[in-house]
């Protein structure tokens, strides 16, 4: 199989990230600067960002380089325009974020799981496998999961098993 990575030429891509192929990385795009913590800032990087096989992060996206274990983008995730996802997120495979959404630091989002539009996880959350997030919705420490469900609402609140 060929390597069809492709990277826009205005994406900022620091050296600590590994990117594997068939790639597809976006405008504008920012993606293993340093972390917004506050304990780690001005500090040397030690752990990057992994973006593994296939993934698409479309224009404007910017993904921090991790503070205690590399951020890591699963195989053909696709993020969309204007995505944030903050140090140390852990996104697995087949997950589908939404454009202007905001992932804080920490996150875990479970294979094949969606978020809506403008979503936004609070930090050190685990969002699990086959979930469904609405538009605008909210996802607190409070927030009690499980896999394979959809959540609405700010704060989020289930609605429904996911059926896919």
């Amino acid at each position: 199989m060929t390597d069809t990575t492709n990277i826009h030429p205005t994406a900022v891509i620091y050296p600590n990230v590994e990117i594997g192929k068939n790639v597809y990385i976006g405008a504008n795009c920012i993606i293993g600067a340093p972390p917004e913590h506050k304990k780690y800032w001005n500090e040397e990087l030690t752990h990057g960002v992994i973006i593994t096989e296939g993934a698409v992060i479309h224009g404007g996206a910017i993904i921090d380089a991790g503070t205690e274990r590399p951020t890591f983008i699963g195989k053909d995730a696709w993020i969309m325009k204007g995505t944030y996802i903050a140090h140390d997120c852990f996104i697995c495979a087949d997950v589908v974020i939404s454009a202007n959404c905001s992932i804080g630091g920490g996150v875990e989002i479970g294979r094949g799981t969606n978020l809506g539009m403008g979503v936004a996880v609070h930090q050190k959350v685990t969002v699990p496998s086959g979930c469904m997030i609405g538009m605008n919705t909210t996802i607190t420490k409070a927030t009690d999961m499980v896999a394979n469900q959809i959540y609405i609402e700010s704060p989020a609140r289930w609605l429904s098993e996911n059926k896919k």
